[in-house]
């Protein structure tokens, strides 16, 4: 094959191949648009439930990022959110709903039917879980990256009414970079038909050049040699003799002797041909450098990668700082306006043994009219001690620096389900000087205590609750800080001096809220926060009472004659186990929960 025709069958390749770089990269940036987004699936999406929720594999691939968008048919509010799995399932269980289970980019999209109850427990607005979220009227929606966590969104209504729901739901995707990557490959394309139409002209013009240089003779034109008339040289005649007229003859010819003929000098070798030039590069290997050139400018977009399954996040932080911050900043503002307004927001962010103190702090206030000494300090959280969780319910331990200054305070928080508010449920402000073995924590996540350090810390705690109940003190656990649990032996109304027949007093003791004891691994055993609550029951027998005296106990007015009683006070405190068997607790002063009576 010449030069000329592999030059030809290149440049026919360039064109050939930067013919569909060219549309095709055109297309993608018209296509996509500056915003690296593009819309690949719509459809309307309705049923009996009032929920409408993504399954965790509607996506395959981790890296684009994935915008899903939402109006109502009826152009009223809707509430898009998008959150971990694990919220999402206990947000809804049980609740009516409509799953998508595919929305690919062949623009299918298909759902499944899930009956049950009309909607879910709380508005979705008044979670914090949400990772993005938004509503309102019209098209509304969320993006977030495709990564291994499973994700669901959620669309509904923001007010939770449980009518059935009929929605238009719309996804896109944006790969950062597709319309950079889509202008870069149309011009490479570009250039591959420059560079093949170049080389065409290029041929074309050398081939008129090498015309130009060969002049047009005709054969009958050609020239002759001056010294024949018909050609050839002097020595040696062209063609056949010309027959000359015959002379006359005049005299005799002698014959001369005979010479040799002139002997024809041999024409010089021809020269040596040049050597061929080197061939030029086969086309298919310059079509593979350009493809080269292409896979390094495709590389400028996001190349998206496949979910690995076993990578997918089962768990998940209980709850984070930001969040902890949240709740403290509303736990600040409730406990201070209900200090004197009432107790009806503290369910918002307390329960358990903490809300029962709280109420009946606030009881107690309303009966005696003497407001508490010092109100209530804001509490900042400084540590968040979040285990690993893989469901509801949930906890975590977080403590928090006093602006009134001392110990750090320790707070128990924990979250029923997804649907309801995180709530502090135990607390303790130990006094100031004292110190606790500090929790471990592994990649920003509190150790949650082994087997053997919870056994020893169950151990305690019941050696604890008997001690309440008969005075008993257990071995080898320092009291010295315990303060209000070493009261629970006492507490009540005193009657060490009542006659025999007076009547009868009982004591008894419980733990409070054992399921809500959580250990904490510690370098030496382990951690947590408990509380012990003591029920004191007196009846009087006839013919006798009990005079409270002129203070008043509680809620029991000053002079007030009983003849039966039921009085419970609550010690919380902080109780640490080491693996040697010892023990200590540190706690605050013992606070009343109720207390019951009747008159003679």
């Amino acid at each position: 094959m010449t030069r000329a025709r592999l030059r030809t069958v290149l440049a026919v390749a360039l064109i050939v191949l930067g013919t569909p770089l060219l549309l095709a990269g055109a297309a993608t940036a018209v296509y996509v648009g500056p915003d690296d987004t593009v819309e690949y699936a719509r459809a309307d999406v309705a049923g009996d439930g009032s929920v409408a929720a993504t399954a965790v594999d509607i996506a395959t691939v981790t890296g684009p990022v994935l915008h899903v968008s939402a109006r109502m048919a009826d152009d009223g509010e809707v509430f898009v959110g998008v959150a971990h799995r694990i919220h999402v399932d206990s947000y809804l269980d049980g609740v009516g709903q409509q799953t998508v289970t595919t929305a690919d980019l062949r623009g299918e999209v298909a759902s499944t039917s899930e009956p049950g109850e009309p909607s879910p427990a709380a508005p979705p607005g008044d979670l914090d879980w949400w990772e993005s979220s938004d509503s309102g009227s019209g098209w509304r929606g969320v993006s977030y990256e495709l990564t291994d966590e499973p994700v669901r969104v959620v669309v509904m209504s923001p007010s939770a009414s449980g009518e059935p729901l009929d929605v238009e739901l719309s996804f896109g995707v944006e790969v950062d970079g597709i319309f950079l990557t889509g202008v870069l490959v149309g011009v490479a394309g570009l250039l591959l038909i420059g560079g093949g139409v170049l080389l065409l002209w290029l041929r074309r013009r050398r081939r008129k050049r090498e015309l130009r240089a060969v002049p047009d003779v005709k054969d009958d034109e050609a020239p002759k040699p001056p010294d024949e008339p018909g050609g050839g040289t002097k020595d040696e005649p062209a063609g056949e003799p010309v027959a000359e007229p015959a002379k006359e003859k005049v005299a005799t010819v002698t014959p001369l002797p005979k010479r040799p003929l002139p002997q024809r000098t041999p024409p010089p070798p021809a020269p040596a041909p040049p050597p061929a030039p080197d061939p030029p590069p086969k086309p298919s290997a310059r079509i593979a450098v350009v493809l080269g050139l292409s896979g390094l400018v495709t590389a400028c977009a996001q190349v998206p990668g496949e979910i690995d399954l076993a990578a997918r996040d089962a768990l998940i932080p209980a709850i984070t700082s930001d969040r902890a911050e949240r709740f403290f900043d509303r736990y600040n503002e409730v406990v201070g306006s209900a200090a004197g307004s009432g107790t009806a927001a503290l369910a918002e962010v307390e329960g358990g043994a903490l809300l029962a103190t709280s109420q009946f702090a606030a009881e107690e206030q309303q009966v005696t009219g003497v407001a508490p000494e010092e109100p209530p300090t804001p509490v900042t959280p400084s540590v968040v001690l979040s285990p690993q969780v893989g469901e509801y319910p949930m906890w975590a331990v977080v403590t928090g620096e006093s602006a009134a200054g001392g110990a750090p305070s320790w707070f128990l928080l924990t979250r029923e389900d997804a649907a309801s508010p995180w709530l502090a449920t135990l607390a303790v402000h130990p006094a100031e000087g004292t110190s606790v073995t500090a929790p471990l924590t592994a990649g920003g996540a509190a150790v949650v205590a082994d087997d053997a350090a919870v056994r020893r810390g169950d151990e305690v705690l019941e050696a604890l609750r008997v001690y309440g109940e008969t005075g008993e003190e257990p071995e080898g656990v320092d009291l010295s800080f315990a303060d209000g649990l070493t009261r629970l032996p006492d507490h009540g109304l005193q009657l060490d001096t009542a006659p025999p027949e007076f009547g009868t007093a009982t004591r008894s003791c419980a733990v409070e809220s054992p399921d809500d004891i959580h250990w904490l691994q510690t370098e030496y055993g382990a951690v947590a926060l408990a509380s012990i609550s003591c029920t004191q029951s007196v009846t009087v027998n006839p013919g006798f009472s009990v005079v409270i005296e002129a203070a008043g106990l509680g809620t029991i007015p000053g002079g007030s004659q009983i003849s039966q009683a039921e009085i419970s006070q609550n010690a919380t405190f902080i109780l640490s186990v080491d693996v040697d068997g010892s023990a200590t607790v540190v706690g605050q002063p013992m606070q009343p929960i109720g207390m019951t009576w009747s008159v003679p």
